[in-house]
């Protein structure tokens, strides 16, 4: 018998949630629907880009020895983000620093590493892309 009671308690719980639950903005009962209907997601916009287009003081560099070095400026107008190289695709010809400028103007060390070409492209943070072509041709040794 306290079986039978604490079943039909149980189910008449459950049966109180269900009927609450029914009235709660699906049907036609009135009440407020869930505020995850009421407002959706804004869609982010992206900020926008500088005023000017990334660019460097040199197009080029050729190297005729190893170790030889030059610098490159990177500058943008109405600018004052960080400008990275990715020197990913130039570690065999040529190396790079520094790995990350703070704000530009911004000058980079380009080092000859081996003979060979590559682009060595730099990035501010709005993904705008200036490229710098790299040759590097040992012109140095004897011949036997």
């Amino acid at each position: 018998m306290v079986y039978e009671m604490r079943r039909f308690s149980v189910i008449g719980s459950v049966l109180a949630l269900a009927w609450a639950g029914a009235g709660c903005g699906g049907g036609g009962s009135g009440g407020s629907p869930p505020s995850a209907f009421v407002s959706p997601t804004p869609t982010p916009t992206p900020s926008p880009s500088p005023g000017g287009p990334l660019t460097l003081s040199q197009s080029a560099l050729a190297f005729t020895a190893a170790g030889q070095t030059a610098t490159v400026t990177a500058n943008e107008p109405a600018y004052a983000g960080p400008v990275a190289p990715d020197g990913s695709g130039c570690t065999a010809v040529a190396s790079v620093t520094p790995a990350l400028a703070a704000a530009v103007p911004a000058t980079f060390t380009i080092t000859a590493r081996s003979a060979g070409a590559c682009s060595l492209p730099f990035y501010d943070s709005y993904g705008q892309r200036a490229s710098l072509a790299v040759g590097v041709t040992i012109t140095q040794g004897t011949l036997q």
